[in-house]
C-alpha cells in the first residue's frame, strides 16, 4: 500500500521487528460502539444531542443500528472476531430522565449488557459520557455550570451502585478535548462542531471565557467519578481517551509548551483567540445587505446572520403572453440574473427551459420587454424594488421561499453577534468588543460603516425589504459609531455580493487556518498535560492531577514530518470532515512514544482507531493493517500498549452526518437508510481485523 501520488513522505511498510514475540504479547483487541450513534431514538428519553441536531437540520439517528435491542448480536460478532474487549457507552438521558429521577429499568438493561459481554469471555469497557447528556442538564447550565461535576457524580453513583462491582474498566469522558469546541467556534466553520453549539449571538469574549470553565469542570468531574468507581471496586481501572492528532513532533511540543505557559486567564485568552477570530480580515465592505440567501456554497465562503426577512421566487411574463404555470415554460427562453440563486431554481423547477443570463434585474426586465426571453425567474422583492413595468406581471406560482440573511466576513464573531442582536431587536450581547482588535474596532476607527447593496436597491420609498435593510444598516452604525447616518452604501452586482466579503488574500486560507491552529492551546495534549500536573491550577486543580489508571487515546488522522502544509486538512478531519482526512500511520507510534515518556510504567490503551471506507488513498482494510503494524513496533520498543480497540463494530449514525462511505467506520456494514432489517454484513476490513487478532497470542485464553 502506497500513499497517494504527490505526498512528500511515502509510506514504508514496517516489517515485524525481530525483538517482538507474539507469544508473550499481552495486547487485548476490541471493538466499540456508542449509545447515541447506535441505540434507537426514544421520544420519551431524548438526549441533548437529539435536540441539538435539529437546529442545523442534521441527520437524526432514528432507529440507528437498534443496538438497544440487538446488542447480543453485535457482541457475538465481536467474539467471533477474537476480541477480548467490548466498549459501549451509557445513555445518561435514559438513566436519569429527570433531575434526580433514576430509571431502574435502564440500569438493569445496561447490567444485562455487561453480563452478556462477560459471558462471551470479553471485558466490558464502559464510557459514562460519550458526547451527549440529558436535556435537563443543559437547561440548568450544561457542562460549564458550577454544579456540573456534582450532577455528573450523582449519575455515576447510581451506575456504580447498580453494577460497578461487575465492571473493572471505565472511561469517564469520551474525547474530552473535543468537548471544548461546543463553546468555541473555529472562524472557518459555519457553525459549532459539537453541542451545546451556541447560536451566532455569542461574542468572542464569551466564547473564550467558557473555555476554562469546561476544562476545569471536566477535570473535577473525572476526579469525582473515579473516586466513586474505585470506592465500589478497588480493582477498577479508570481513564479517558482524548483525541490525539498526529502532528510533527516539533509542532506538538510547541503547542504543549503554549498550553503549559497559559498561567492565567489573560494568557489563555490570547492563546485561544486565534482559532475563533481571523487575524487578517480586510474586505471591501463590512456587511452585505442585499437579499442574500445563505446557501451552503456561500456559507463556505462567508458567515451569515440569522434571517432578517423572507422572499419568494416566481416567474414573470408579459401580460399578453399569458402563462398559467411553470410547466408552460418548457422549451421557452427564461432569464435570470447572474450571481443569484434563480439559476438553480430554474434548472430544478423548469429543466426543459433554455436559460439566459442578465447582469441586473433592470436589464432582465428590459430583455423580457424586447423579446430576448419569454419569461424571467427571480426574487419577487428584488424585481419589485426596481419597479415592475405595466406590461409585466408575476405568475401565480411560487417556485421557492427565500431566506434573507446579512453577510459578514468569516472570522468576525463580535460583528456577527452584534448584527444578530440588531436583527433580533435585542441589546448587544455581553462581551462584544467595540474597541481593541477585530472588525468592529476597524469600523469605529474609520467612522463609517460600509454596507454592500444591489444597484437596484437605490429606492428608499415603500414598505419593501430595501427599507428594512437600510434600517438594519443604520442600527448597526448607531451601535458601533453612535450615529445611524454614518453608513456608506456600496453598490454590488449579484456576482460580487459574496466576493466583497472575501479578502483578496483568501488564497492563503489553508495557511491562515494553520496559523489559527498552531496559536491556540486547544489543539495541545491539554488533557494529558493536566494529568501530568503541567497545567495551571485554575484549569486543573491539584487534586485532579494523575487521576487515571491507564493512559487512553484516540488516534485517527495525522500528517508526516514534512507535511505542515496539510495541517488545515488535519483539523478539518478532527471537525468530522472525513472526506479529505490525512492518514499517517507512523503518527500513532510517535503518539505512543510521547505518552510512554510522559507516563512511565503506565499501561496505554488505544481506545479508538479506525477509518471510513477510504481516506487519503487508504481503504479501511489497509488502514487497519498499517496502524496495527505500528502497534507491533511500539511493543517491540517496550512501550506498554495493553489494548487496541477498533472503531467501530458496525456502521453507526456518525454524529448527524448523512450516511455514506465517507461517514461509515463499521467492520460490519449496515445499510442504515435502506435496509429495514438492519442486517450486519461482514466487510474486507472485518476479515483483516480478525486475521490481525489471530497473529497475536490472546492474553488469557
Amino acid at each position: 500500500m502506497q500513499r497517494e501520488k504527490g505526498r512528500d513522505e511515502p509510506l514504508k511498510r514496517v516489517s515485524t521487528p525481530t525483538s517482538y514475540d507474539p507469544k508473550t504479547s499481552k495486547l487485548l483487541f476490541g471493538v466499540a460502539t456508542a449509545d447515541h450513534q447506535a441505540e434507537s431514538f426514544d421520544p420519551e428519553r431524548p438526549d441533548f444531542r437529539d435536540e441539538w441536531e435539529k437546529r442545523p437540520g442534521q441527520t437524526p439517528r432514528g432507529k440507528a443500528t437498534d443496538f438497544w435491542n440487538r446488542y447480543s448480536e453485535d457482541i457475538d460478532k465481536a467474539c467471533d472476531l477474537g476480541c477480548r474487549i467490548f466498549r459501549f457507552s451509557l445513555s445518561w438521558a435514559r438513566i436519569e430522565p429527570q433531575p434526580q429521577v433514576f430509571d431502574v429499568s435502564a440500569l438493569e438493561h445496561y447490567k444485562d449488557l455487561v453480563m452478556k459481554i462477560k459471558a462471551s469471555d470479553m471485558i466490558p469497557l464502559i464510557t459514562l459520557h460519550h458526547f451527549t447528556w440529558p436535556i435537563h442538564v443543559q437547561s440548568r447550565g450544561g457542562m460549564i455550570a458550577k454544579d456540573f461535576p456534582e450532577w455528573f457524580s450523582a449519575y455515576v453513583s447510581h451506575v456504580v451502585n447498580s453494577f460497578g462491582d461487575q465492571v473493572n474498566h471505565w472511561i469517564t469522558f469520551n474525547e474530552p478535548n473535543l468537548l471544548v469546541y461546543g463553546y468555541v467556534k473555529p472562524w472557518w466553520q459555519n457553525s459549532f462542531v459539537v453541542p451545546p453549539g451556541y447560536t451566532e449571538e455569542i461574542s468572542l469574549t464569551a466564547q473564550i471565557e467558557n473555555v476554562p470553565k469546561i476544562i476545569r469542570n471536566l477535570f473535577i468531574a473525572n476526579q469525582l467519578a473515579r473516586a466513586l468507581i474505585k470506592a465500589k471496586n478497588p480493582e477498577a481501572k479508570v481513564g479517558s481517551n482524548p483525541f490525539v492528532l498526529g502532528l510533527p513532533p516539533w509542532l506538538q511540543k510547541f503547542l504543549d509548551w503554549l498550553a503549559s505557559r497559559a498561567t492565567d486567564q489573560d494568557r489563555l485568552s490570547r492563546r485561544t483567540r486565534g482559532i475563533a477570530q481571523r487575524r487578517f480580515n480586510r474586505t471591501d465592505v463590512d456587511v452585505v445587505l442585499s437579499q442574500l440567501d445563505p446557501t451552503s456554497l456561500r456559507s463556505g465562503k462567508i458567515a451569515f446572520s440569522k434571517p432578517y426577512g423572507y422572499g419568494r421566487r416566481r416567474f414573470l411574463f408579459l401580460r399578453d403572453h399569458v402563462l398559467s404555470s411553470s410547466s408552460d415554460l418548457q422549451g421557452k427562453r427564461v432569464g435570470f440574473v447572474r450571481g443569484s440563486s434563480a439559476r438553480s431554481t430554474l434548472v430544478r423547477n423548469i429543466p426543459g427551459a433554455i436559460p439566459h443570463s442578465f447582469k441586473t434585474h433592470a436589464k432582465a426586465l428590459a430583455g423580457l420587454q424586447t423579446g430576448v426571453v419569454d419569461a424571467l425567474v427571480g426574487d419577487e422583492a428584488a424585481y419589485a424594488a426596481v419597479g415592475i413595468p405595466e406590461d409585466v406581471e408575476f405568475g401565480p406560482e411560487v417556485l421557492l421561499e427565500d431566506v434573507y440573511a446579512t453577510g459578514v466576513a468569516k472570522g468576525s464573531p463580535d460583528l456577527l453577534a452584534l448584527v444578530n442582536s440588531v436583527i433580533a431587536g435585542r441589546p448587544t450581547p455581553k462581551g462584544v468588543q467595540i474597541t481593541g482588535t477585530g472588525a468592529i474596532s476597524r469600523i469605529r476607527r474609520r467612522g463609517i460603516l460600509k454596507v454592500g447593496i444591489l444597484p437596484d436597491q437605490r429606492s428608499t420609498t415603500g414598505a419593501s425589504p430595501v427599507t428594512l435593510e437600510r434600517k438594519i444598516a443604520g442600527e448597526i452604525a448607531e451601535r458601533i459609531i453612535g450615529d445611524p447616518k454614518k453608513v456608506k452604501f456600496v453598490e454590488l452586482t449579484l456576482q460580487k455580493r459574496v466576493k466583497a466579503l472575501v479578502p483578496w488574500y483568501s488564497f492563503l486560507g489553508p495557511f491562515l487556518k494553520s496559523l489559527g491552529v498552531v496559536t491556540t492551546i486547544l489543539n495541545s495534549n491539554w488533557w494529558h498535560l493536566g494529568m501530568r500536573g503541567k497545567l495551571p491550577e485554575f484549569l486543573c486543580p491539584r487534586n485532579c492531577v494523575d487521576q487515571l489508571d491507564f493512559v487512553g487515546l484516540d488516534y485517527y488522522w495525522g500528517i508526516g514530518l514534512f507535511e505542515f502544509h496539510r495541517i488545515y486538512q488535519l483539523i478539518e478531519a478532527a471537525m468530522s470532515n472525513y472526506a479529505n482526512a490525512p492518514v499517517d500511520p507512523p503518527g500513532l507510534l510517535r503518539a505512543l512514544r510521547r505518552l510512554n515518556r510522559w507516563f512511565k510504567h503506565r499501561e496505554i490503551w488505544i481506545i479508538e482507531n479506525g477509518c471510513v471506507e477510504t481516506a487519503d488513498g487508504f481503504s479501511r482494510a489497509d488502514y487497519l493493517r498499517e496502524h496495527i503494524e505500528q502497534v507491533r513496533l511500539a511493543l517491540s520498543e517496550g512501550i506498554p500498549v495493553s489494548a487496541y480497540i477498533c472503531w467501530s463494530i458496525t456502521s453507526n449514525r456518525e454524529w448527524g452526518l448523512p450516511f455514506s462511505g465517507a461517514s461509515d467506520f463499521g467492520l460490519y456494514k449496515i445499510e442504515l437508510d435502506t435496509d429495514p432489517e438492519l442486517k450486519r454484513h461482514p466487510t474486507e476490513s472485518s476479515t483483516v481485523y480478525q486475521n490481525a487478532i489471530r497473529s497475536f497470542r490472546p492474553s488469557d485464553r
